[in-house]
């Protein structure tokens, strides 16, 4: 599976949030010479990380709080 197809499985997979870093992650390993599992740990922290924000900013759109002036 090359990097284009990787990328279209895990957005098919909805893990939009590994899909958007994975570049950068690989780039980050190569050049750091991480462990698979550090690898893995790194997009699995990326998708948690843009999940809890995305829900964060449902959750305010919800409040429906006044702006503040």
């Amino acid at each position: 599976m090359n990097l284009v197809e990787l990328d279209g499985a895990l957005r098919k997979l909805r893990l939009s949030g590994m899909a958007a870093t994975l570049e950068a992650r690989l780039r980050q390993a190569q050049s750091e010479k991480q462990t698979p599992i550090d690898l893995v740990s790194s997009l699995v922290a990326d998708e948690l990380v843009r999940r809890e924000d995305r829900l964060i900013t449902r959750r305010i759109q919800q409040a429906r709080f006044r702006d503040v002036e």
